[in-house]
């Protein structure tokens, strides 16, 4: 069976495809959690004797938490999606049981495959692209010091146990 972010290939001739899926989030398995609404992919499939070459975007929206003010944020991730499949039984055996990565620049399919299934990528690649440093975009431009002033450099007053660490800290800056 065949997942909502795949592709049927079986009969497919050489030549290029336009391609464009859509999947609610949580029907792919193991999806991070901040992701909800629809998946969409889009872009190009190749075929060119048994190598399929797939190019695109996958976009989704993401539920986050500023990391400056707790509050509840969605954003649009959205990550390019280049993989290609070589149709290779023999090799696809040889490899079964390793761990399905990107060690190898070609993911190995049998030749009797039906159905490419981009979910393992979409998932991987979006996941990857959420942003570590998470800011609503209404505080991206505001410094912390304008936003929280209570929270600023103390003023002419300090503490001299501290030098040596804001010395340090200086000269990293």
């Amino acid at each position: 069976m065949s997942s909502l972010l795949s592709i049927r290939i079986q009969g497919l001739r050489d030549g290029q495809y336009d391609v464009f899926l859509t999947a609610p989030a949580e029907s792919v398995a193991n999806m991070a959690s901040e992701f909800f609404g629809e998946i969409t992919l889009v872009g190009t499939l190749e075929k060119l004797g048994r190598r399929y070459t797939f190019v695109g975007v996958a976009r989704c929206q993401a539920r986050l938490v500023c990391d400056r003010t707790l509050e509840e944020y969605t954003e649009w991730i959205e990550t390019p999606i280049e993989v290609a499949y070589l149709a290779d039984t023999e090799l696809y055996l040889l490899r079964q049981g390793e761990q399905r990565d990107r060690t190898y620049e070609l993911q190995v399919i049998r030749d009797d495959d039906t159905h490419i299934d981009f979910s393992e990528e979409i998932r991987q690649e979006l996941t990857v692209h959420l942003p570590m440093k998470r800011i609503a975009p209404q505080y991206r431009e505001i410094p912390f010091e304008q936003l929280y002033p209570q929270y600023a450099a103390a003023p002419e007053s300090k503490d001299e146990r501290w030098a040596p660490l804001r010395r340090l800290l200086d000269n990293i800056e």
